[in-house]
């Protein structure tokens, strides 16, 4: 038996080694599982309340999305209130991907009575008890996993959900306020269905819309949509199949200012159709002017609409609270919670000139205390060129080249943190080779 399938089975292992080893693990376990196609999703690090795919195998390059799973449906719910496998047949199951499958076999990984994930496998025959029952065991050592990392956060080694969730508000509604957001702005959301947010790069467009979304439609998911399908037939078909997906829960569409006179159409003919749907939320780059304007849907983005303001126009009070904010962020994900940050180190961070967004302040601060060994951040080394879009990665952003710099960022600079920036050790333990991690450092601002 391979060493990480031994480690996985019988080994007691941290829920981060855990997203290691199970893409690795995954094709043994389905081969061992007689699986035809399956895929294993695991309750997101990054993005409290949502799910993401952590290994998969057999679907082809393009993937695929059982519809029966999204929240809220029948199937979803028996999932959530299920505590051993069930099969599916291929009747209950409706869209298979394999022509060939029976049905498929599902079981639910819980803690605490919630489900953290879950492990789906077609299967050419039902099951037998044998695969029921591995597939059971192999759960609930997951779950193992996932309540040991919960038992290290009530010991103080990690952020809690909590406080993650208090700053989340507190940004969200620092920034609401920032765009001169009110309460006749979410009456005409809760209205039209729809809110536009404008603003220059990285001024917390995102961050802003996925605060309304958790103000307006907490019990329903929501995706951010970064790139458009160009043909309308394609634009008609991921449209129904987002709505499905977030289930009357929230569409946030990026980059709108790069949308064809077509697309702009369909979304319109979209927004304005007397049905049920989706909320939406534009997000739209206030230093770039729009690809195309269609007069109508330009009009009906105008209805209701925010923007936020460049950092240097900020009142002095709240980038101080953002500052903080972003500060305590940094200290608990990396285990800090002990530093302070002197008053030098505020000021300089606070000051109006510095030509910086909150996506540059953000990972400024990071460094800032990945850098720091004494019980004081007192200054910080500015980058002249910083890459874009490197932030922490949303579960739910589609933008897949986004995510992974993103995702390598992340991973580098704990790699940085337990090895003490030792180039050798961190490109051993990263699994690339040391010129290799000197470009990535580089690229990614750290070098």
């Amino acid at each position: 038996m391979e060493p990480s399938v031994r480690d996985l089975i019988y080994g007691s292992i941290s829920a981060e080694e855990l997203r290691f080893l199970l893409p690795e693990t995954f094709p043994y376990l389905l081969q061992v599982l007689k699986g035809e196609v399956g895929l294993l999703v695991l309750a997101s690090d990054l993005e409290p309340g949502s799910l993401e795919e952590v290994a998969s195998l057999g679907y082809g390059e393009e993937g695929f999305f059982y519809t029966f799973l999204s929240r809220g449906s029948e199937v979803r719910q028996s999932l959530e209130s299920e505590r051993s496998p069930f099969f599916l047949t291929k009747d209950q199951a409706s869209g298979l991907y394999k022509s060939g499958s029976e049905g498929c076999l599902l079981s639910g990984i819980y803690l605490d009575e919630k489900l953290q994930g879950f492990l789906l496998i077609e299967l050419s025959s039902p099951p037998e008890p044998w695969q029921t029952m591995l597939l059971a065991l192999l759960c609930q050592n997951i779950a193992r996993s996932f309540r040991s990392e919960k038992k290290e956060a009530s010991a103080g080694f990690a952020p809690s959900r909590e406080a993650t969730e208090e700053r989340w508000s507190c940004m969200g509604k620092l920034l609401f306020r920032m765009s001169g957001g009110g309460k006749s702005v979410l009456d005409n959301y809760r209205k039209l269905g729809m809110l536009k947010i404008r603003g220059p790069r990285s001024s917390g467009k995102k961050t802003l819309a996925k605060w309304l979304h958790r103000n307006e439609s907490a019990d329903r998911g929501f995706l951010v949509i970064g790139v458009l399908p160009e043909q309308a037939g394609k634009l008609e078909k991921s449209l129904e199949e987002w709505e499905t997906m977030v289930q009357g829960g929230t569409l946030i569409f990026e980059k709108i200012q790069e949308y064809s006179a077509l697309q702009q159409k369909l979304l319109y003919e979209y927004s304005i159709a007397e049905r049920s749907r989706p909320r939406l939320v534009f997000l739209e780059n206030s230093e770039i002017s729009p690809k195309e304007e269609l007069v109508f849907f330009r009009s009906f983005l105008e209805s209701n609409f925010i923007e936020l303001p460049i950092w240097s126009n900020w009142p002095k009070e709240d980038r101080e609270e953002m500052v903080t904010l972003f500060f305590e962020e940094a200290k608990e994900a990396q285990g800090r919670r002990d530093l302070v940050l002197s008053k030098e180190a505020r000021t300089h961070l606070v000051h109006p000139e510095m030509n910086r967004n909150l996506e540059d302040l953000r990972n400024l601060i990071e460094e800032g205390v990945l850098h720091t060994s004494g019980r004081e951040l007192l200054g910080f080394s500015e980058t002249i060129s910083r890459p874009q879009g490197v932030s922490i990665p949303d579960a739910d952003d589609l933008d897949l080249r986004k995510a992974v710099e993103a995702l390598e960022r992340q991973k580098i600079l704990l790699a940085y943190k337990l090895f003490g920036g030792n180039q050798i050790r961190m490109s051993k333990a990263l699994g690339i080779s040391r010129g290799s991690l000197q470009y990535k450092l580089k690229n990614l601002g750290l070098g």
